[in-house]
This record gives structure tokens, C-alpha cells and sequence, in this order.
């Protein structure tokens, strides 16, 4: 099986961003919404999905609704899960860390940024 992850952000330039940091090292699905996420995670019968990048702040289906979906299925064990955000405010860390997630990255971030977030989920999954 593939090893794949998840880039949900409504933003293209951040779905490339991060599928050029990682297309060396694995499939990179890419979701516009929260709902397209959850979509390829219950969809999926292709890929070993080894984590989700999320953002936190997306129209529709939102990175909560996400992180609410996951808490209330158990999922944060079988697919870790990592949010980006543009707000780095007290109260939306204090928020996003009430969650089992790997960790936050703050917008803007690098390359090495991303793979560095990558190898904490691979990691944490073991």
C-alpha cells in the first residue's frame, strides 16, 4: 500500500506548497474543505494515510469541525493529525491543543517545516 497524506487547506497555493515538499516521499491528497477530507479518509481503500496537515480555518467544514470528527471516532491514533493556521492567538493554540494533534504549524512556514511536521506524525504513529 501507498503511503499517502492529507493536505486540507481551501488555499492552492498551500496544497502545492506541501505537495512539493513531500511528493519525493509520498502521495499527497489534497482537500479544499474539512468535508473533502473526511470524504478521502472514509473513501479510502488505496493508501496507508500516514497523517493530515489541516488548516484550522476553512469555509464550510471548518479544521474544528474535522478535529471534533476525529475525537469523536478515535481517530487521532490511526491518522495523526497536525493543524496550520494563519492565527497564532493564545486562545486558538490554547483551543487546537485540547485535541490529540502532533502539533501546530504557524503560517508562513517552509519546506522543512513541513517534512519536519511529517516525520513527528510518522513517529507518532508508531
Amino acid at each position: 500500500m501507498k503511503r499517502a497524506i492529507i493536505i486540507a487547506d481551501d488555499s492552492e497555493i498551500i496544497q502545492n506548497i506541501v505537495e512539493r515538499a513531500l511528493s519525493n516521499q509520498m502521495i499527497v491528497l489534497k482537500a479544499s474543505n474539512g468535508k473533502e477530507a473526511l470524504d478521502i479518509i472514509t473513501n479510502n481503500h488505496e493508501y496507508d494515510i500516514i497523517g493530515m496537515i489541516l488548516d484550522l480555518n476553512m469555509p464550510g467544514c471548518d479544521g474544528f469541525t474535522v478535529l471534533d470528527y476525529f475525537k469523536e471516532n478515535d481517530l487521532f491514533e490511526k491518522i495523526p493529525v497536525s493543524t496550520i493556521s494563519g492565527d497564532d492567538s493564545k486562545g486558538t493554540i490554547d483551543k487546537v491543543f485540547e485535541y490529540k494533534i502532533v502539533d501546530m504549524l504557524n503560517k508562513p512556514f517552509s519546506k522543512t517545516n513541513i517534512q519536519n511536521i511529517v516525520n513527528k506524525m510518522i513517529d507518532f504513529r508508531k
